[in-house]
């Protein structure tokens, strides 16, 4: 199924591809300049998604549910900030070659912030993330976290349902 949001997508998922690395599926040198582009708001030429396979796969099976033709910025953020915690354990009980606790996605509040990093206070405790994938970010603000990235900006609306799932 096409992704609309090709660079929200990229900016969920790039945390994980240390896993993928890992395994031996993409070289740390190419997550590397995905990273570095999408940081830039650059958008990859090639199908940089496909790699990224079970999180693929749900957004399509969300899509699907909600009745959509293609998976959009609604779903991603469905998928990584409302089930990708559940898919992290079942995935662990199988596979048990990642952390399923940094694997997670977080909400957060940020507590100090400059010059890249950010100290971000979760229920994991406070701890700092980059926040080249979400340059405007400021104190006090509720974000997603994922890896030792911040991921994005939430609502409050956002953060409640992520408190809730």
């Amino acid at each position: 199924m096409k992704i609309k949001d090709r660079l929200l997508f990229l900016k969920y998922a790039l945390p994980c591809a240390g896993t993928l690395v890992g395994r031996g599926v993409v070289p740390q040198s190419y997550v590397d300049r995905l990273v570095a582009m999408v940081s830039e708001n650059k958008v990859p030429r090639d199908d940089a998604e496909s790699v990224f396979k079970v999180a693929n796969m749900m957004c399509t099976s969300i899509a699907q549910r909600m009745g959509k033709k293609s998976i959009d910025a609604e779903v991603i953020r469905t998928y990584f900030l409302l089930e990708h915690n559940k898919v992290v354990e079942d995935r662990f009980e199988i596979m048990g070659d990642f952390n399923p606790v940094d694997c997670k996605t977080y909400v957060g509040r940020i507590v100090k912030e400059n010059d890249g990093l950010a100290v971000v206070e979760t229920i994991l405790g406070k701890r700092g993330y980059k926040t080249v994938f979400a340059r405007d970010v400021k104190k006090n603000d509720k974000v997603a976290v994922h890896f030792d990235f911040i991921i994005e900006k939430l609502s409050d609306e956002m953060a409640e349902k992520m408190n809730g799932r």
